[in-house]
């Protein structure tokens, strides 16, 4: 598991076993699956976490947000374009997808759909 600092001071974790760099954004993978990016210009700094207090940090997460941490599914990403294209808030999406802000967020600008100095209203 990453942490991935981001500008703003803003973060998410990543659940990634190999990093690799294309056109200027930072690609993270796990078990041969893409899992995430970012660009390279937002990232402040990379940390590994222990996997051990992460694997306590995503059981509570996951006590609100059942669908934390786990990966997103075509299903999932259909879901979250539909409600954000038809104006859905950011308690709306929480409650429909199960996860948290920072994780939805993320995927909305890897879909393109939330600039990257957006934040979710």
């Amino acid at each position: 598991m990453l942490r991935v600092m981001l500008e703003d001071a803003d973060y998410c974790d990543v659940p990634a076993d190999l990093m690799t760099f294309d056109d200027g954004a930072v690609v993270f993978w796990r078990d041969g699956e893409e899992v995430g990016r970012h660009r390279q210009s937002r990232i402040r700094s990379l940390e590994l976490l222990d996997s051990r207090s992460m694997t306590r940090k995503i059981k509570e997460a996951r006590r609100n947000h059942p669908n934390a941490f786990r990966p997103w599914t075509a299903e999932d990403e259909q879901l979250l374009t539909e409600m954000f294209r038809d104006g859905a808030g950011k308690r709306e999406l929480i409650d429909a997808l199960g996860r948290k802000e920072g994780g939805i967020a993320t995927r909305l600008r890897g879909l393109g759909l939330l600039l990257e100095d957006q934040k979710l209203l």
